[in-house]
């Protein structure tokens, strides 16, 4: 299976289901450093920064791979505001437009980023906080 970086929302929006069934997230996942150097370059929050995991999860994953998540510990799952997400998003794909070379898939990237950036202005309307997670496809 292959990595993802994928957009979870705190709350259910009818937009979700369109989004998780578009399969996005992989070229942001294989380019995550690059798209966070970008982000510097433009002066917003590097995506990697935003993202989080449910602990329920994170605990699941951790016994899967034979640790003890007794003896570790867990972060509570962080929250952002879905306007800080657009800032990043907004900013990031008309750079990466005009950095091509920059990026060893741009064009799979640029579809993440519009896919992210359609579902956070969904969610930002409704009010609704998000994070990025690591994620299989």
């Amino acid at each position: 299976m292959a990595q993802a970086i994928l957009v979870t929302l705190e709350k259910e929006i009818l937009e979700v289901a369109a989004y998780r069934k578009s399969g996005t997230g992989k070229a942001l996942a294989r380019e995550l450093q690059r798209v966070d150097f970008a982000a510097r370059k433009v002066k917003v929050t590097q995506p990697s920064s935003l993202l989080s995991e449910n602990p329920a999860a994170l605990i699941e994953e951790m016994k899967a791979q034979g640790f003890d998540p007794a003896k570790m510990r867990v972060p509570p799952e962080q929250w952002f505001p879905a306007a800080e997400g657009l800032a990043v998003l907004r900013a990031l794909i008309p750079h990466v437009t005009a950095n091509l070379n920059d990026f060893k898939q741009p064009n799979p990237i640029l579809r993440d980023l519009k896919a992210a950036e359609a579902l956070l202005a969904a969610a930002q309307a409704q009010g609704v906080r998000f994070h990025f997670t690591k994620g299989e496809l």
